[in-house]
């Protein structure tokens, strides 16, 4: 299949664009977790390049159709096409460039699709098996997680203020509940809602107010929490605070109705682990097939195979 050179300069561009997303100059990091961030790019660019290899071999190609799709779709998270232009001088890409892109990444997704099986939601069935498996690890103590929007309005908020925010929460709520039959999906717009409209400190981390007690809270906000199950949405309330819109996440009391979203959650993430660990073992295999060669043994990723 010929030989697909991976250079120094461009896992150091990647590793040094990797580390300013995170908030840090690579040259300020201490050598070896520089070095860490440097193996992960190698590691990724290498995947990228097995997968490309693959499709290759096996005829997989990405149609004008799929790739039209997949451009109108990317072009459609900007809100004008002069949004779209600038975004494209930033990257340094031409549109040709990216359609370039696009095709590579559906290739790809071919070929992993192909090979690998990607997981299927949790049954009831399994999340019962799994709560009956782990539920001594659960606590049982009475105390709630929940996520809120709070929008604040003390007593010093004039009545024509006070009612808006009443309104705008009312509205969040309206448009929420139309996820109301699909918890995982209600938590996570509920939790970005938060995090784009909430005006308390936990906003910040998507309105999680982790694990407390109820006694803990103000007596209008106790009342509205313990009347909740897991997955429910409290209406519109108000507290001195403000107004509140409340999900319940835990209810930690010993009933498997109180842990099922919690018993969801940690074993879809065991079915995406053994998901990633599939695709690791796939690339091993790849990494067989198209021998990887490392010029300088420092990037290498620390695995007998040297991927993964």
């Amino acid at each position: 299949m010929g030989t697909v050179p991976i250079r120094k300069g461009q896992v150091d561009t990647l590793a040094a664009l990797m580390a300013r997303a995170r908030g840090a100059d690579i040259r300020s990091l201490p050598p070896e977790q520089a070095m860490m961030l440097r193996r992960m790019v190698t590691t990724n660019m290498i995947g990228q390049e097995l997968l490309e290899l693959e499709a290759k071999a096996k005829g997989i190609q990405a149609t004008p159709r799929q790739v039209d799709s997949a451009l109108a779709a990317l072009r459609g998270q900007f809100p004008d096409a002069a949004s779209w232009q600038r975004a494209m001088q930033q990257s340094g890409d031409t549109e040709a460039e990216v359609r370039a892109k696009i095709a590579r990444q559906i290739r790809s997704d071919k070929v992993l699709a192909t090979n690998i099986m990607p997981p299927t939601m949790p049954t009831d069935a399994e999340v019962r098996a799994f709560w009956e498996k782990n539920k001594k690890a659960f606590p049982v103590n009475d105390s709630l997680r929940a996520v809120q929007i709070l929008l604040l309005a003390d007593a010093k908020t004039g009545a024509e203020a006070a009612a808006g925010k009443k309104r705008r929460l009312e509205a969040i709520r309206r448009e929420l509940a139309a996820d109301s039959n699909d918890t995982p999906a209600l938590l996570r717009r509920f939790m970005n809602e938060a995090a784009r409209n909430g005006e308390g400190p936990e906003a910040r981390i998507g309105g999680d107010l982790e694990r407390f007690h109820p006694d803990d809270f103000h007596p209008d906000f106790k009342a509205q929490v313990t009347a909740l199950d897991v997955g429910e949405m409290s209406p519109v309330f108000r507290t001195p605070l403000g107004f509140h819109l409340v999900m319940i996440i835990e209810k930690f009391d010993g009933r498997f109705e109180s842990y099922r979203l919690q018993s969801l959650q940690n074993l879809t993430a065991q079915k995406n682990a053994r998901l990633g660990e599939d695709m690791r073992d796939f690339l091993r295999k790849l990494a067989t097939r198209y021998p990887v060669k490392y010029q300088n043994p420092s990037y290498r990723d620390s695995s007998e195979s040297g991927i993964y």
